[in-house]
Formats: structure tokens, sequence, C-alpha cells
């Protein structure tokens, strides 16, 4: 992976903490008491002036929810770094993809083409990774259980196969159809994919509305294009209309990580997360509140799979 950028985009880190809570005093040991070399967790994240932000999410939410990812990630043993614009106009090829991206039909829903913004950065990522080394890439909604490896073990600094593209995440029930919040491959490979990306994008320009994840799924009928595993949790299934007990932690076990997507939280039982949340207006807008349901589902989740065993 790429060596770790300063790259907050002006976001504080909290001291960092290992996974049963103890605060190492400097790096993590290896077993033979050498310094261990944590894997680095990218996201990416470009600061949308009110006007131009259609997500849902107002600034505070976005800001609290790229905190808790940050912490989130680091507690379980990574550097979590974050990427902006700035790390995509790094690549020589910037200009180029700039002038492709916009061939590409970005109407939305409704076709007014309010959230094209939001969809170009989308595609903008890929290039970012390529730009600083590769390496992985999760969405800001995506967290970490236990040591975000889908093991008992901390994640090693080597990339899954031998860092060929990988996607970690699948719609349920396909086989292979990817979804782009938690992908890892070398710097080569995600040049690659983000010009197919790219491409796959603009071969679609008679459709109305076409967006990284629409051109991930495209793809899946090339077997050779990228390597899939089913190792992230819907947060949908997890938000659970009763009471999240022992024997749904089978849910999450020898999975990395859970996504708290728009859809999970528009469709999933999230108010016992929140405080006084039985008691909010039936019909309320959900995403400022991702960033408390994330915060103490984990909570959550550790004391009744972890702490009680």
């Amino acid at each position: 992976a790429g060596e770790a950028t300063d790259a907050s985009n002006g976001f504080e880190l909290s001291p960092l903490t290992r996974i049963d809570g103890t605060i190492p005093q400097q790096a993590l040991l290896s077993s033979d008491n050498q310094p261990w070399p944590r894997p680095v967790m990218y996201t990416f994240f470009e600061k949308m002036s009110d006007e131009e932000r259609h997500t849902g999410m107002d600034e505070d939410a976005d800001d609290q929810l790229l905190r808790a990812w940050r912490e989130k990630w680091t507690q379980a043993g990574w550097d979590a770094v974050v990427l902006n614009m700035d790390h995509a106009r790094r690549h020589p090829r910037f200009t180029e993809f700039q002038e492709k991206i916009q061939l590409i039909p970005m109407k939305g829903t409704g076709g007014a083409g309010l959230n094209r913004l939001y969809n170009e950065l989308c595609f903008y990522r890929w290039l970012a990774m390529a730009a600083v080394g590769g390496g992985w890439m999760s969405d800001y909604d995506v967290f970490p259980v236990g040591y975000g490896s889908g093991t008992e073990a901390m994640q090693s600094n080597e990339l899954p196969n031998a860092g060929s593209f990988s996607v970690h995440s699948i719609v349920p029930g396909s086989q292979g159809a990817g979804i782009p919040c938690l992908m890892s491959g070398s710097d080569v490979e995600w040049e690659r994919m983000a010009f197919t990306i790219l491409q796959n994008g603009v071969e679609h320009s008679q459709e109305s509305h076409w967006t990284d994840m629409f051109a991930l799924m495209d793809l899946r009928y090339n077997k050779y294009l990228y390597h899939w595993s089913d190792s992230v949790v819907d947060g949908l299934d997890v938000l659970t209309q009763h009471e999240f007990g022992k024997e749904d932690c089978e849910l999450v076990r020898n999975k990395r990580a859970v996504h708290f997507s728009h859809y999970s939280m528009s469709e999933g039982y999230w108010r016992r997360f929140v405080p006084d949340g039985s008691s909010l207006p039936e019909v309320v807008s959900t995403a400022n509140y991702r960033p408390v349901v994330i915060v103490n589902w984990l909570d959550m989740w550790k004391s009744v799979c972890i702490d009680s065993q």
C-alpha cells in the first residue's frame, strides 16, 4: 500500500487505542517485539458547499461520521487516512480522466442532476487511490468489526490476492456483483480499474444516470477483471426489528465490516440507537442520525458478541 499521507481535511483523530481499549506506548509490536507495520485504510472525502451537497446529510453529520470512521479503523489496528481531490489531481492522467468524466450521464433521480458533483467524486476516488500507491479503500460509512480482517488476527500488510484488484462487498446472493464500498489492490490495479470504470460510464452515455457502482456491477460478467468476496455485512441486516442478541452475532462472524448505507438507515430499525429515538416523528430524515447510530451499534455489538463471551 502507499504511504499514509496527511490528508485529513482538518479532522482530528482520537488517541490510538487497541481493540481491547488499551493504549500502546508507541507502535504495535509483533511477536518478536518489533514494531508492527500497520496496514492503511483510505477513504475519500471532499467537502461540498450546502448548495452542492444533496446527500441528505449536513456538514456536521459528515464531520461526525468521518471522525467516527477514522477512530474505529484506528482502534482496529489500521492507519486511517482520508484522501480528497488534491490526491486525484496528482495522477499524471488526471486531465484525461477529467475530460472523459464529463461524457458520463449523471442526471440522478428525477433527471435534475442535483447530485452530479457527488457522483463525479465517486469516480475520482479510484484515481486518487492509484495516485497514492494503491492499497485498501472503504466508504466512510463502512466500519470494521473486530480487526477488520475477517479473522481473529490483525490485518497483515500484504494485500489480498497478491495485490490483484479485489472487491470485498457484493450484492447479497449475487455472483460477484460488486459494491464499491471496500476494495483493495496495487497502484497499477487501481489505475487499471479506474479507467475501466470510467470507460464503462462513457459507453453508457445513452442512459440518464450512471454511477461507478452501476459500472462495477455491469462489469461483473468479466470474471477476470477482479476478485470478489462477500466480506461486508449490509447494515440493513444488523439494524434488526428485534433487539440484537447473541444469536445475531453469527451475522458478522468472519466478516470484515458493516456497511451502514443510506438505504440501510432508511429501511432498518435504528431508533433504539438514538437517545429518545422512539419519540422522534414517524417520518424523519435518517441521514444525519447515521454517526450516532453506527457508534452505538458498534458499542452494542462489542458488548453482546465480544465482552460477554
